[in-house]
């Protein structure tokens, strides 16, 4: 009898045990976890960074993950007059990053950091999934569009804005661009803007108050693609 009472009495010790441990683990253990891999959900810091170029700070995302490299697309201006170009995960620290291509129609760049020296910052970083010309063109007006303001820590601040136009010609910029409702802030030059579905609609390159400027997501795709192709 004793030891029956004695088994019962283990058997509920490990049952406490094991709920104390799921306790302790859903409190602080996934949080943590979180917090390293930065697995949240869609789009969110799984891609975007700040980029430093001398006096400059703007945006710029993870557009594909290699072996070697992280290759992420920036505004072309805010680059192109430094060679020394940082790149921040959020606020995890700064690594050091290689201009390795600038576009040629359009204000765009392509850096690039090592893996060795990103993934001490992100281990969860991956690329985008750009829109195809066709699903570009056929994204319907008033949709819901999102990007992020400030990037910090885990987490970002999201806005949501609402598609206006596929194409206009913005003379300033002396390209094509694709428009939408939405207050942009200074710095957010480089930022992704996604669709509901986490898909690259385009990158921010201009705006005013109440409208951003995005060049397309194909248009993006392709160039890279000539830059790997001559790589």
């Amino acid at each position: 009898m004793k030891k029956n009472i004695k088994d019962i009495v283990i058997l509920i010790i490990c049952l406490l045990v094991i709920i104390a441990v799921f306790i302790f683990g859903m409190v602080y253990i996934k949080p943590a976890a979180d917090d390293i891999t930065l697995m949240d959900k869609g789009f969110r810091n799984l891609n975007q960074v700040n980029v430093y170029a001398g006096v400059k700070n703007g945006r710029g995302f993870i557009f594909e993950v290699e072996d070697e490299y992280l290759y992420i697309l920036t505004s072309k201006h805010l680059v192109s007059e430094e060679n020394i170009v940082s790149v921040e995960f959020g606020n995890k620290g700064k690594v050091q990053a290689e201009v390795v291509y600038y576009f040629v129609d359009n204000d765009a760049a392509l850096i690039r950091v090592k893996r060795e020296d990103s993934d001490l910052h992100l281990k969860g970083a991956k690329g985008v999934v750009p829109l195809t010309k066709e699903e570009y063109g056929h994204m319907p007006l008033n949709k819901s569009v999102l990007y992020a303001t400030d990037i910090y820590d885990t987490s970002l601040e999201v806005r949501t804005g609402k598609w206006y136009s596929s194409l206009e010609y913005i003379y300033e910029l002396g390209e094509e661009t694709g428009i939408f409702l939405g207050e942009v802030v200074p710095g957010m030059s480089g930022g992704a803007l996604y669709d509901e579905e986490d898909r690259l609609v385009g990158m921010i390159i201009a705006a005013d108050e109440t409208k951003g400027a995005v060049i397309p997501s194909y248009v993006l795709d392709e160039e890279y693609g000539k830059f790997k192709g001559n790589e």
